[in-house]
């Protein structure tokens, strides 16, 4: 009874915004079609105002940067309501990782993923550091090179076992690494009306265009980030693979 009236509520709801939807994306504007008037100012402004040629990087992190502090703290929002979701119950408890199901027998490893889980966790590592570091200069930031960043990491779970992922997995110290890069970002953005100036404004100096340390705040603002997604979502794993292979129902460990 309680499964139908759960579908019935959310039928009705995906009913109410299903409408709505299709009218706006029946609106879009042709595939291809551009009229940005926005992105071009940003684009013949930036270089000379931030000595960045990458235009994104200076809407994300200067130009609308309030917005980008907003999307900081919803990440931190989502992980923190999905670690509450998967903590032990009242009707599981742990046991020592077994990476198997309790109704399935063990797979052999496979030699080709192992070995490609290995060879990837180095390129990995080292790319994601690079977007991070010059995501004020090329595609990218630290959005994008945290996520890579955490992934580097779950290479080491594919090409082995829970255990040898567990050692970079210290919970206490990614979740310090996580309030580190928020809580920095945040102070670093409101340190300017401390001198009288708006939001986000940039302080530093603006060093040599297209040099790495250059575009002033921008590249302090991608290690930030890169610090918070990279710890936010290698939690994240961590909490998932503790939910299948180190958290049990009390009644299956007991058959």
């Amino acid at each position: 009874m309680r499964q139908s009236a759960t579908r019935i509520i959310f039928w009705s709801i995906a009913g109410l915004f299903a409408f709505p939807l299709f009218l706006a994306l029946r609106d879009l504007p042709d595939f291809g079609a551009y009229a940005g008037p926005y992105g071009d100012l940003v684009l013949a402004t930036c270089t000379g105002e931030r000595h960045t040629p990458q235009g994104v990087a200076a809407v994300t992190f200067d130009y609308r940067g309030f917005d980008t502090l907003g999307e900081e703290f919803i990440l931190f929002a989502a992980l923190a309501g999905a670690l509450l979701l998967t903590r032990p119950q009242e009707d599981e408890r742990q046991h020592p990782p077994r990476d198997h199901a309790l109704d399935r027998p063990v797979p052999q490893g496979n030699e080709p993923i192992v070995a490609a889980g290995r060879l990837m966790f180095p390129f990995s590592l080292m790319l994601s550091i690079y977007i991070i570091v010059h995501g004020h200069l090329t595609p990218g930031g630290g959005f994008q090179g945290g996520v890579l960043l955490a992934t580097a990491f779950y290479y080491v779970y594919l090409s082995g076992e829970y255990q040898d992922l567990h050692p970079f997995t210290s919970v206490p110290l990614l979740e310090s690494l996580k309030v580190l890069g928020a809580a920095g970002f945040a102070l670093l953005a409101a340190s300017p009306l401390a001198v009288g100036l708006p939001f986000m404004t940039n302080l530093l100096p603006l060093g040599r265009e297209g040099g790495l340390l250059s575009a002033g705040t921008l590249p302090l603002c991608n290690l930030l980030v890169g610090c918070e997604v990279g710890a936010a979502f290698l939690l994240l794993i961590d909490a998932f693979l503790r939910q299948v292979v180190v958290i049990g129902k009390k009644k299956e460990e007991d058959s």
